[in-house]
């Protein structure tokens, strides 16, 4: 199986809402076509060898060189280029250990990135993957139906459907006429009832960035004691200015702020779920209360930590990412669509000129997937993520093909 077919779409709160088992059979059907097989062609004899040790110990070289016959899979904003291979290495090691939490790696690791981050390690919090902080943060602000959450549309729902869940108020702001997060109109919907602000940056799934001196002014004009406010950095470190961007200072500075960030995009870990949280101490020990549950995945803690000390790792990705994401760039130009202009993570949001569904299921028939839900306002657009160069390449085709 090449790097493709380990790779899934994205799943969601209220999968069925947003087409999640529509995802599982496109992603079926698509892998069908493009391997040339039907569901009878599924034997006994051949799940069997799946399953087997020699199967399960990886592709044989010449398996791994042959041409790709899966999906390409552009749907999740994963990584296609895998983990260090420091990590790899530190997962190896760590497999006869998983019998045992990890309460000290927890801490070795918060202490790790405190050190990075130039913050005191009882300000970092753990978690397993971005997802219980961003869910934890937005049942926190609902004050159970009492609060109110100004953020933007069209941005990632982790927080805004927590926070709705939960009874909160939703104040989301329109995007600005370049399709960025509109801090202004965010600053101006602000009310002594708000609880809290989200803001994406890189914004998924637009791609883009706001300002950065415009973002720091914003926090520091309104986070205050009884409304944080929540930067989410999941794709900070593939933009082409991250030391310019990063807005840790302001935890350092005292300021009611929470930094969210995960090893699943640039450090190639979406599989291990971990990420972590920065924001003063008390905050930070309760959302690190709320949030752990029974521990932090063993594995992704090792593999966390011994990507960090990788040093070449990062430099190495940001190029790749980039090179990808040019090539989707350029894809998007030659629809001749509207497309969100700068993108700065892993990747890019068309309009399609169809409905999403309908888009996706067409892509699929061509053995790409892309994304399988919408944002309300933007039923036509889609977004598409890096991918190998093959996955790309084929996707400028299929786009070609159905938009024609």
């Amino acid at each position: 199986m090449n790097n493709a077919t380990a790779r899934i779409p994205d799943r969601l709160m209220r999968a069925v809402a947003d087409g999640g088992p529509e995802t599982v059979n496109l992603a079926r059907r698509a892998w069908l076509k493009a391997a040339g097989v039907g569901a009878a062609s599924v034997s006994i004899a051949a799940l069997t060898q799946a399953c087997s040790p020699t199967a399960a110990a990886g592709p044989t070289p010449a398996a791994a060189a042959a041409a790709p016959t899966g999906p390409a899979i552009l749907a999740s904003n994963e990584s296609p280029f895998g983990p260090s291979p420091k990590a790899v290495e530190a997962m190896s090691a760590m497999l006869t250990k998983t019998a045992r939490y990890a309460n000290a790696e927890t801490i070795d690791l918060q202490k790790k990135i405190a050190a990075i981050e130039g913050v005191d390690y009882e300000q970092v919090f753990i978690s397993n993957g971005s997802a219980p902080i961003l869910q934890v943060y937005g049942e926190m602000i609902a004050q159970k139906g009492k609060g109110e959450l100004v953020s933007s549309v069209a941005t990632y729902e982790g927080v805004p459907r927590a926070a709705e869940h939960y009874g909160a108020k939703m104040v989301l702001m329109p995007l600005t006429k370049d399709m960025t997060i509109d801090l202004d109109a965010m600053s101006k919907a602000a009310t002594k009832k708000t609880t809290g602000f989200y803001v994406n940056n890189p914004n998924n799934p637009t791609g883009n960035m706001v300002d950065a001196a415009k973002l720091k002014a914003f926090a520091e004009t309104h986070a205050s004691a009884t409304s944080p406010v929540f930067i989410d950095e999941a794709y900070l470190d593939l933009c082409d200015d991250y030391a310019g961007n990063v807005m840790t200072g302001l935890v350092r500075d005292g300021k009611n702020v929470i930094i969210c960030r995960t090893f699943s995009k640039i450090y190639g870990m979406a599989g291990q779920r971990l990420g972590y949280g920065i924001a003063q101490k008390e905050l930070a020990k309760e959302l690190a209360t709320a949030v752990r549950l029974g521990g932090i995945n063993h594995l992704g803690l090792v593999a966390a930590m011994a990507s960090l000390d990788d040093k070449e790792f990062v430099p190495t990705m940001r190029p790749k990412f980039a090179a990808g994401r040019a090539k989707l760039l350029e894809i998007a130009k030659s629809t001749g669509r509207p497309y969100a202009p700068n993108p700065q993570a892993s990747f890019v949001f068309i309009d399609v000129d169809m409905p999403n569904k309908d888009f996706a299921a067409k892509m699929a028939d061509e053995g790409v997937l892309v994304v399988g839900r919408t944002w309300p306002g933007f039923e036509n657009w889609t977004r598409m993520c890096v991918g190998e160069d093959w996955e790309l390449e084929r996707a400028a085709t299929a786009i070609k093909k159905v938009l024609a």
